[in-house]
This record gives C-alpha cells, sequence and structure tokens, in this order.
C-alpha cells in the first residue's frame, strides 16, 4: 500500500501593518481650517480698515496743505497790498515835487522836495523790516560787504572800510545786498632813492 504524500503546509501569510491612522479626526481638521479661513478673513478687513484710515489721512493732509498754502498767499498779497498803499502815498509825494518844480524858480525847493520823498520812503522800508548796513570805518565783513577797490593807507589798519560806493541792506536780519565798498591795505614803501645810489655804489 502506497504511502500518501504529506501535503507541505503553506507558508504563513504575512500581515500588512494597518496604516497609521491621524490622531486627528477629519472633522477637527475641518475646524481647524476653518478657523484659520475666519482669521485671513478678519486680517483681510483689518488690512482694508487701515488702508481706508491711510487713504482719508492722507486726503485730510491734502486738505489742510492746500488750506495752509491758500493762507500763506492770502498774507503775502495783504502785505503787498499794505506795502503798495504806502508806496503809493510816495508816489503822490512825487507827483507834488514833480508839479513843484515845474512852477519853482529855484532849485533848491526841489531838492528840499525830492529829500521829503526820499525821507518817508525810507520810513516806508524801515517799517518793512529794511535796514542798511553802516560799513564805513568798520572792518572789513566779506558776508555783508564786497570790496571792489583796495587802497594804500598809512593811517588806517588794513581791512577797515574806507568808503562806501553803494549801499548795501538787511531785511529782517537777512542779508539782501551787499555794500559795495573800498578797504585800506597797508601802503607799500617806496625805496630812497639815495639808498639805491649807495648800494650801487658799493
Amino acid at each position: 500500500m502506497k504511502q500518501q504524500k504529506q501535503k507541505k503546509p503553506a507558508p504563513p501569510v504575512e500581515e500588512i501593518p494597518p496604516e497609521p491612522q491621524d490622531t486627528r479626526s477629519r472633522q477637527q481638521m475641518a475646524d481647524e481650517i476653518a478657523s484659520l479661513e475666519e482669521e485671513l478673513r478678519q486680517e483681510q478687513e483689518r488690512s482694508k480698515e487701515s488702508l481706508s484710515k491711510l487713504l482719508y489721512a492722507q486726503a485730510d493732509f491734502d486738505n489742510y496743505r492746500r488750506r495752509l498754502s491758500q493762507e500763506v498767499e492770502s498774507k503775502i498779497d495783504a502785505g503787498k497790498a499794505g506795502l503798495v498803499q504806502n508806496l503809493l502815498a510816495v508816489v503822490d509825494e512825487l507827483e507834488l515835487a514833480l508839479k513843484a518844480a515845474k512852477n519853482a524858480e529855484s532849485t533848491s525847493a526841489i531838492v528840499g522836495g525830492v529829500g521829503i520823498v526820499l525821507r518817508k520812503f525810507g520810513d516806508i522800508l524801515s517799517a518793512e523790516g529794511l535796514s542798511a548796513i553802516e560799513p564805513v570805518g568798520k572792518k572789513f565783513d566779506p558776508t555783508v560787504h564786497e570790496a571792489v577797490e583796495r587802497v594804500q593807507c598809512a593811517d588806517k589798519d588794513e581791512g577797515t572800510v574806507l568808503e562806501e560806493i553803494r549801499k548795501g541792506f538787511t531785511l529782517k536780519g537777512r542779508l539782501i545786498r551787499p555794500s559795495i565798498v573800498k578797504i585800506a591795505v597797508p601802503q607799500i614803501k617806496e625805496p630812497d632813492s639815495s639808498e639805491e645810489l649807495e648800494s650801487g655804489s658799493s
């Protein structure tokens, strides 16, 4: 009697390990996404609000700058109007002086009239803050003086202003026109002719 062949046992089936499940459920993930979306929406709203405030502030600043510019221009125009009114008074005086000059027999009346007008004109400019620079006898100052001639002078210190050729002015302390002046420089000593002869003969 033939022995039956024993069947080989089937190889054990490898068990595939289950995929690790995420500890968070789908609902939790959905909630987190919804929360992030809500935060993003809130940030967008805040950004829009900040941008709107910035635009309003820019518009307010532009309006303020425009108003300020208009006020400055208005004050300048008012100042000009006041100055012109004062100058018109000088024009009136000049017209009267011209009429008087036509009827005058001597020049003294003309000189007197022009002198009065000039003083009045100076008073108006002084009231506006104009001041004449008084340079004569003072040390040369390049910030307010302009030297056009240097004169040899034995009895004055070097750089002393000897003469004013054209008046200079400041307006409320700010230079608007320098004084044109002559200044002193040391006198160059000319060699004595007798000294030259002695030095030549030796």
